[in-house]
């Protein structure tokens, strides 16, 4: 391993080279292709659809490198086979916002990369909605089906009134398109709309909202007051259950922000696997994708390699048991006993205690605050090691496992047997088999907090990283833990 492999080490993105602004990276859609991928999986569904926002929404979000979304409405409600899943079975998206809740917006946000950096589709499913603000029942949704655009009032919901309860007035050609839509509206979705945004948020400002569709000049305290009224409506006793579920969403991000703009969390990604299945070159290829995504990470060694937990060499010494002599983080060695003769079952069972006192320590001293500071930890090695040594099956294996977090993210890499073994010869082939298998039967306990993943190191696979990391930029946005 490397020495930025140390316990503790950090690695941050350089801020030389900003998520968004990165050369374009080979290997990966450029967002030109993909905005053709999602053209073709809506297309796929069968289901009625449309572009969000101007126009010229879809092209220029082709064109740029931020992470703004591309926002698209799509008849039907949340299923298998929509496209969501469609872009999903093409790239490893990462769901990094969703709402199901009929009550409110039904959206998924998707984050995919791309050769210049994340980008992020955003669909919404069946009525126009903000929160709890009904705009536009999915019934009376109209669309051109040339060009997949909003027409009628809910285009200009989409255009004038969405914006405005998201606090801003629209200008230029967004207003002007959202007044066109307006006087070519049927008179009795017209209607309707302004009885609907009257019994929603008052008569005051729906009243003002259907002005300024129709061409007067918008007051600038408007969006405030249209606000106000959000709010209000999504603290009464029918919608304060669906706004407390969506709580991560609906209030501001603030200093939590990721690059994407999102709420973030920290995240644990622990690495298991036998000596040369990979786990270094999946680490340092995580850490950089990470970085060129935008996210912060920091590296910790969980390993039980001779001298690398402090207490160790201290309590060999006073035991007169083992060698004290430090081997480093470089050496990759599986769970490594005390190594006292066999004769010490004693002293291994103690050992075995002391090893997880080690391992609460080491989470709280290194691991707790880098999660605390929204960093992404790649852990080398897990508590999981102290199930084989320096006491197979002793029960502080087990306290260790339940007082010391499971990771959010699990990763094995893996191999031919043939090929770990050409690796790491120092052990025999039917050792690091027999190991490797373990790993693979620990995955399938599904011990992790949001994902067990497998990363092919065979070279095989044209882009094994992908699917580990869109796994943690959907841990960093969503839920703690993953429905079981």
């Amino acid at each position: 391993m490397t020495d930025s492999w140390q316990t503790g080490a950090e690695r941050r993105p350089s801020p030389d080279a900003p998520a968004n602004s990165r050369a374009p990276r080979s290997g990966l859609p450029s967002r030109t292709e993909l905005l053709s991928a999602i053209t073709t999986a809506l297309e796929a569904t069968g289901q009625p659809w449309a572009w969000q926002g101007e126009a010229d929404a879809a092209e220029r979000w082709a064109a740029d490198t931020g992470p703004k979304d591309l926002d698209i409405w799509y008849a039907a409600p949340p299923a298998a086979g929509d496209p969501v899943d469609l872009l999903t079975d093409t790239y490893a998206g990462a769901r990094v916002a969703e709402a199901h809740d009929p009550r409110r917006l039904r959206h998924v946000s998707l984050s995919i990369e791309t050769s210049t950096g994340p980008a992020v589709v955003d669909v919404t499913y069946g009525d126009l909605r903000v929160g709890p603000v009904l705009l536009m029942p999915v019934g009376q949704v109209t669309t051109d089906p040339a060009s997949h655009r909003l027409t009628g009032a809910a285009a200009t919901a989409d255009l004038l009134i969405r914006p405005v309860l998201r606090g801003r007035l629209p200008g230029g050609e967004r207003l002007a398109e959202a007044r066109a839509a307006w006087v070519a509206a049927d008179s009795a979705h017209r209607r309707e709309l302004a009885r609907r945004l009257s019994w929603q948020l008052g008569p005051r400002v729906a009243a003002e909202l259907v002005a300024v569709a129709g061409g007067a000049a918008p007051d600038p305290r408007l969006p405030l007051r249209a606000r106000m009224r959000l709010v209000a409506l999504s603290l009464t006793p029918k919608a304060v259950g669906a706004t407390w579920n969506q709580r991560r969403s609906v209030l501001p991000a603030a200093k939590a922000a990721g690059p994407l703009g999102l709420r973030v969390r920290g995240v644990v990604v622990a690495l298991v696997g036998t000596d040369g299945s990979g786990k270094s070159t999946v680490a340092d290829g995580l850490h950089e994708r990470l970085h060129q995504f935008g996210l912060p990470t920091s590296a910790t060694y969980f390993g039980m390699a001779r001298g690398n937990l402090p207490g160790v060499a201290l309590a060999r010494r006073l035991l007169n048991v083992g060698s004290t002599a430090p081997t480093g983080a470089a050496s990759d060695h599986a769970a490594a006993p005390i190594d006292p003769a066999a004769d010490h079952g004693t002293l291994r069972r103690v050992a075995a205690w002391f090893y997880a006192g080690e391992y609460v320590w080491r989470y709280l001293r290194n691991v707790a605050p880098a999660v605390a500071a929204r960093r992404v930890v790649i852990a080398d090695r897990w508590v999981y090691d102290l199930r084989e040594s320096p006491w197979p099956g002793s029960r502080a294996a087990r306290v260790a496992e339940f007082v010391v977090p499971a990771p959010d993210i699990l990763v094995l890499p893996d191999a031919p047997a043939e090929l770990i073994h050409e690796r790491k010869p120092e052990r025999t082939l039917a050792e690091q088999a027999d190991q490797q298998q373990r790993f693979r039967e620990l995955l399938a306990e599904r011990p992790a907090r949001h994902a067990e993943i497998v990363v092919d190191t065979s070279g095989a696979t044209e882009d094994p990283l992908a699917p580990l990391v869109a796994a943690v930029v959907q841990a960093a946005h969503g839920p703690r833990r993953r429905p079981r």
